[in-house]
């Protein structure tokens, strides 16, 4: 096997660890009959450079850092694609004078090759040097540019290896709720958070599609979306459900996946990195639920009541006609003053429960303050004077089930309200005005109903 054929052979070879450079190296100095090569780069040391892998034919030489200034190799990183190919035939030592590590090997040439990135920017360099004079060839030079685009191929994929080990190792040892799932959404590395969460071993979960260990209706709806954009190359931040087989309720998680791709750039996996917010989802919505509820009787409130009786004004009605009721109980102040504000509370929550029962899911029941409520009432549409029978009818109904069904102590209050109601117009925008008119009308009820009972 000539050299040219034993280079190409270990050129070919595929690369499975960092030996690979030390291959192409030796790949390199026969070629160029050359006794040294190297692969270096620019050090994270400002104004110094790395040897990541040195090759003397005639022994084993570890890898080094070395000052860029007044060395060959700070020349090859000043240059510029397409200009990437430096040689010193035969004046090395006449060259850079000051220069130990020539001094020391006793080189006298030099010939090196820029590797460049995708974008044209320089990230490493390979070179031989030699005691005797080189002489430049186009076999020499072509093998330099193909080699350099295959070390630098090989040197991204060993970055990225290494830091897909360092991911890996971040995330199998905090406790936090972090993994990685590969292209086809099975687990290949998870963190004891997941143990503790999935009340298993991170064995028993590596090598699972995330299916399996979700379930079919939270992977679907829930992961899959979240894997699939972050597996196309979006890094996406959201909230999300799970629900662990063993937990009662599902738990709110706030999750961030990232794509993790190669130099290729291919999507190899997701990095999922997530945290429970399960609590402070819960007293979240009890924020928002307490925002448009009574608090004792867990009816709407007059925030809620306005929003809601503005979404049906805004909706076209064209089987249905709208009434507001006003309800204001009657004498409510005599339960408190007879019994106590804890009777007149279970009184009020009481009242909450019999209008409930009286109305549709679809109609509104709200307590807008101390002992009055409105219910806004749907009523197909009718002539006007069975509409307003049919109002009435309702609320005596409403009156005979106070009546009835509201209790203190086993025994009946007879309770009764004064109602009100105003149908609302199709143009009527006001939902202020619409309540006053409700208002208007219960409050002459009222009268009407003190003064039967004074005579």
């Amino acid at each position: 096997m000539t050299d040219l054929e034993e280079a190409l052979a270990l050129l070919a070879a595929p690369c499975t660890d960092e030996r690979f450079f030390q291959r192409a190296l030796k790949a390199l100095a026969l070629v160029t009959q050359c006794r040294w090569a190297a692969f270096g780069r620019p050090s994270a040391n400002e104004g110094m450079a790395e040897a990541i892998a040195f090759c003397d034919l005639k022994q084993s030489i570890p890898g080094f850092e070395f000052n860029l200034e007044g060395s060959p190799c700070e020349i090859i990183y000043q240059m510029r694609y397409p200009d990437t190919h430096l040689i010193y035939p035969n004046d090395l030592q006449q060259r850079f004078p000051n220069f130990q590590l020539i001094k020391d090997l006793g080189a006298v040439s030099y010939q090196a090759e820029l590797i460049l990135d995708n974008d044209g920017f320089p990230i490493g360099h390979i070179l031989v040097m030699d005691p005797l004079p080189q002489s430049e060839s186009t076999k020499s030079r072509e093998f330099f540019r193909l080699l350099a685009q295959r070390i630098g191929i090989e040197y991204k994929r060993l970055l990225i290896a290494r830091e897909l080990a360092v991911h890996k190792q971040m995330i199998a040892s905090t406790r936090q709720l972090m993994s990685f799932v590969d292209s086809n959404y099975r687990y290949q590395v998870v963190s004891k958070g997941y143990e503790t969460l999935f009340d298993c071993s991170a064995n028993d979960i590596i090598g699972k599609h995330v299916r399996e260990l979700h379930g079919e209706e939270v992977f679907t709806h829930h992961l899959k979306p979240l894997l699939d954009a972050s597996l196309s190359g979006q890094s996406v931040h959201t909230q999300t459900l799970i629900h662990p087989p063993h937990l009662d309720e599902p738990l709110h998680l706030n999750v961030h996946h990232n794509p993790y791709i190669d130099e290729q750039g291919l999507v190899l996996g997701s990095i999922v990195s997530a945290h429970n917010i399960t609590e402070i989802q819960k007293a979240k919505q009890q924020t928002e639920y307490l925002a448009f509820h009574d608090a004792l009787t867990s009816l709407p409130n007059r925030l809620a009541l306005f929003q809601r009786i503005s979404s049906l004004i805004n909706t076209p009605q064209t089987t249905k006609a709208l009434a507001i009721i006003y309800l204001d109980l009657d004498n409510f102040k005599e339960i408190n003053d007879s019994y106590d504000h804890l009777a007149g509370d279970e009184v009020l929550q009481q009242v909450a429960n019999v209008l409930n029962r009286m109305c549709d899911t679809s109609e509104i029941v709200a307590r807008i303050g101390g002992d009055e409520f409105i219910i806004v009432h749907n009523f197909a549409h009718q002539d006007i004077e069975s509409r307003d029978q049919r109002l009435l009818q309702f609320c005596d109904t409403l009156n005979h089930q106070l009546n009835e069904q509201v209790s203190l102590n086993g025994s009946s209050l007879r309770l009764t309200a004064s109602i009100g109601y105003y149908w609302i117009p199709p143009d009527e925008r006001d939902i202020s005005a619409l309540i006053c008119q409700a208002d208007k009308s219960m409050y002459s009820n009222k009268r009407k109903k003190q003064l039967n009972e004074s005579i």
